[in-house]
């Protein structure tokens, strides 16, 4: 039999607390659940609400939520664990101010003592919050940055849809809170980032999308001897491939056009044998597949007759016939197909609009 020294009961082994020798409300009522005062310093930044416990700043969340994850990570100071263990903890209420930056939080605890009976227990403790910008808005707002993105095309500057694609990748980025400025210039557009993994994981999304091409570079601004190592700035220069769709290209010396690009690669139609291949960006960059200038078009041309050795040709605003000769780059033309003349290194290649 076992009996609560207090209140006399009797009571069951789950609810009784052997080495005090209580029934759990008895324990409840006159020792109460803590074993010392809870006091939670909690620094949490006014600008974006993210907090800091532990040493380690912390994510952005509600103030009831911070209180519920520092009390819930620091409850076993101020509970005895070996009689009673936390499941969950909720803040009921707002806080009520006692002086200054010190508040009292009404806290409803899921409680099992014994490791059998549950209770719930409302009690109270002391939260004392301190406002402190974290090291993000700190280095937002003094516009200080770890790497610096450089957007640029081989072709000299941005086109627009260009631009509006690398502009939709980057606001993605900053709305995490990673940008710290976005600025023009004639050149292209100039990303500052918060931290360099940032500003790779954003250049990796660029050249995955684009083929683009990165060099990388740092400047050191100061030595830190703590670390013993310099601290600076990482420049990622990113040239975007100078490529369109309708580009007379070469590639392994044999003429082609550009057919279509995508975030996989390059389609071209070689003009001599009118195959379409499709090639990497790493083919461009390595000098494999090299643009020329503007094409030079001949008028535009409809097909009016074929035989075995020849292509008729009728350009519908001059009236002019012309004749091409059926070679394997021709022979799949049919009757009223479009085609047009380009004219490259005194030659001309037949090819479909």
């Amino acid at each position: 039999m076992r009996y609560c020294v207090r209140c006399g009961n009797e009571i069951s082994r789950e609810e009784y607390i052997e080495n005090v020798g209580l029934c759990i409300d008895c324990y409840l009522k006159y020792r109460g659940v803590f074993t010392a005062k809870p006091v939670l310093d909690i620094v949490y930044c006014p600008r974006c609400g993210s907090w800091r416990w532990g040493g380690e700043w912390q994510k952005p969340a509600a103030l009831s939520e911070v209180i519920r994850r520092a009390f819930l990570s620091s409850y076993s100071k101020y509970i005895d664990t070996s009689i009673v263990s936390l499941v969950d903890v909720e803040v009921l209420g707002e806080l009520a101010k006692v002086y200054k930056n010190r508040y009292k939080a009404s806290l409803a605890m899921h409680l099992v003592f014994n490791n059998a009976v549950n209770k719930l227990v409302e009690s109270e403790i002391e939260v004392i919050l301190n406002r402190k910008p974290c090291p993000k808005c700190l280095a937002l707002s003094g516009k200080s940055h770890k790497a610096l993105i450089q957007l640029r095309s081989e072709k000299g500057g941005l086109s627009q849809k260009e631009k509006r694609v690398l502009l939709k990748m980057i606001k993605e980025y900053a709305s995490l809170g990673e940008i710290v400025e976005i600025s023009e210039n004639k050149y292209g557009l100039d990303v500052k980032v918060l931290s360099l993994n940032t500003a790779k994981k954003l250049v990796n999304d660029v050249v995955r999308l684009t083929g683009a091409r990165v060099i990388e570079s740092f400047r050191p601004v100061r030595y830190d001897p703590r670390r013993g190592k310099w601290r600076g700035i990482t420049t990622l220069s990113v040239r975007l491939p100078s490529l369109s769709k309708g580009d007379l290209v070469e590639y392994r010396g044999e003429p082609a056009i550009v057919r279509s690009i995508d975030s996989t690669g390059i389609s071209i139609e070689l003009l001599n044998t009118h195959a379409t291949i499709r090639i990497g960006f790493e083919a461009y960059w390595k000098g494999l597949l090299k643009k020329y200038g503007k094409i030079h078009y001949e008028r535009i041309y409809r097909v009016i007759a074929v035989d075995r050795s020849t292509v008729y040709l009728l350009n519908e605003d001059s009236g002019e016939i012309r004749e091409y000769p059926r070679t394997q780059s021709a022979w799949d033309l049919a009757e009223g197909a479009t085609v047009y003349i380009i004219r490259h290194k005194s030659k001309e290649y037949l090819v479909k609009t």
